[in-house]
């Protein structure tokens, strides 16, 4: 039986995936932090496959996921010879995800001196892991916006400290990869969100500050709202049931001889931000303008949208040849339109 390493499993994506590949017959080692008895990390993983619709015993969970504390300094310091000797494959998912300035240091702990801990470790003791798969950011491309090609990046600007982390990894584990012991798949997702079918959505990042905020005014009362968010870059949204079945995809292919891959799990433009903004609006029943904020409440409001204010004009089109290319373009991309975006917020 495979057994695969997922860090992050009690969040969105982690959690998501850990559930999807227990019905592949697949053991799970989560590392995870501040969860010592496990059930955090399971009640995720319970979560994520009722989000999902997967219908699997309760014995699944206490029989093949296995959890393990990690440590902020030594993530590996809890994995026994014996857990490393099962590992047949890595999936690197847990991130910090913040866009403050003030978080730069952290972010750079987390995302960029872990993960090359985490590797290293994995290199050196799992010696039967086949490949260290990192999930990264497809916003790693900086913020000229334009076309983004599924390469390294080095030359457009990082504006946040989720950005600059990201990259730092992803330049590490090119360079640590090239020793050829251990093989390296980036995997950068566009903007994730909830389940396609059933709205299930774990986060209230990207998609759903906006939701967050909206939903908030419409408890409060407000009924207009005017933002200075009157952008017309389109955004790329991928689902995660869309995500995590092409990351399955990805872990099932046979013969895979590159030592350092990178993959875009884009879906494609659909809506603007302005058009995303109003149409939450319409949904909770909150009528959004455009502007220059003139009362306080709406300064607040512009103010909370303000680290991510940058992404929101810039329009990107992620390549992923090589993505289909690996897969056999066996995955069709569509954005997400108006039926799948009310199950979102019906989710939400």
């Amino acid at each position: 039986m495979k057994t695969i390493l997922i860090t992050g499993a009690t969040g969105f994506v982690g959690s998501a995936l850990a559930a999807n590949l227990l019905t592949r017959s697949v053991q799970v080692i989560a590392l995870v932090r501040n969860d010592p008895n496990g059930e955090r990390t399971r009640t995720a993983i319970r979560a994520a496959a009722e989000g999902f619709g997967l219908d699997f015993a309760e014995s699944l969970i206490e029989r093949n996921v296995r959890v393990v504390e990690s440590d902020e300094h030594n993530p590996c310091l809890n994995l026994t010879p014996d857990y490393l000797a099962e590992i047949s494959e890595v999936w690197h998912v847990a991130a910090e995800m913040s866009f403050s300035i003030d978080r730069l240091v952290e972010s750079l702990r987390t995302n960029a001196s872990t993960t090359i801990a985490l590797y290293q470790c994995i290199a050196k003791f799992a010696t039967k892991c086949k490949r260290f798969y990192y999930v990264s950011t497809a916003y790693v491309a900086g913020i000229s916006g334009g076309k983004a090609l599924e390469t390294l990046n080095f030359a457009s600007d990082c504006i946040n400290p989720y950005q600059l982390s990201k990259r730092c990894a992803e330049q590490s584990l090119a360079l640590l990869s090239a020793n050829g012991v251990l093989p390296v798949t980036i995997f950068r997702p566009t903007v994730i969100v909830g389940h396609e079918k059933t709205g299930w959505v774990k986060s209230d990042f990207g998609f759903y500050m906006f939701v967050k905020v909206i939903k908030t005014l419409q408890e409060a009362g407000v009924q207009t709202i005017r933002l200075p968010l009157n952008y017309s870059a389109r955004l790329d949204f991928i689902p995660v049931n869309r995500l995590v079945d092409q990351a399955i995809a990805l872990s099932e292919r046979q013969g895979v001889s590159r030592m350092f891959e990178i993959f875009h799990c884009s879906n494609g433009l659909g809506k603007s931000t302005a058009e995303i903004v109003s149409f939450i609006g319409r949904f909770f029943g909150v009528m959004v303008s455009y502007g220059s904020p003139e009362t306080i409440l709406e300064q607040q409001v512009a103010k909370a949208f303000e680290n991510i204010a940058p992404h929101l004009e810039i329009e990107w089109q992620f390549d992923r040849s090589c993505l289909d290319q690996a897969l056999d373009h066996a995955y069709e991309c569509s954005p997400v339109g108006d039926l799948i975006m009310e199950r979102l917020l019906n989710g939400y």
